[in-house]
């Protein structure tokens, strides 16, 4: 499932421009929603679950959070305009309430790799 998580994240998704509307058509739908995700991981051994979990509960800005996870030796990986049907649904429901500039929380993936998910941006 952890391959799955970080695969779907990866994957931005490109966003089409808007067609032009004729002035008696319909109006158009609202774009779904889309998120700036900051993946960080941490590899088992580096840092204590619980220390990673409270720096990690503790961020309220992606800077911030690129900043805890270099002091932390945890890798970073940028995804934009992730969309939430490309989430498992348990993830898409924690980004829907949570907000701008805070971690999700931890999770582990394939060898016990610690991650969270920081919310950049909701467009």
């Amino acid at each position: 499932m952890a391959r799955t998580i970080a695969a779907l994240l990866a994957a931005a998704l490109s966003v089409a421009p808007a067609a032009a509307q004729r002035a008696d058509a319909p109006a158009p739908e609202t774009a779904p929603v889309s998120y700036a995700l900051l993946q960080i991981s941490l590899t088992p051994g580096k840092v204590a679950t619980g220390a990673f979990k409270s720096r990690m509960e503790a961020v309220r800005s992606c800077p911030e959070a690129v900043k805890v996870a270099g002091e932390l030796g945890a890798a970073v990986v940028r995804n934009a305009r992730v969309t939430p049907d490309r989430l498992p649904p348990m993830l898409a429901a924690l980004l829907e309430d949570l907000p701008v500039g805070h971690a999700t929380p931890v999770f582990s993936g394939a060898g016990n790799t610690l991650r969270v998910l920081v919310l950049c941006q909701r467009g």
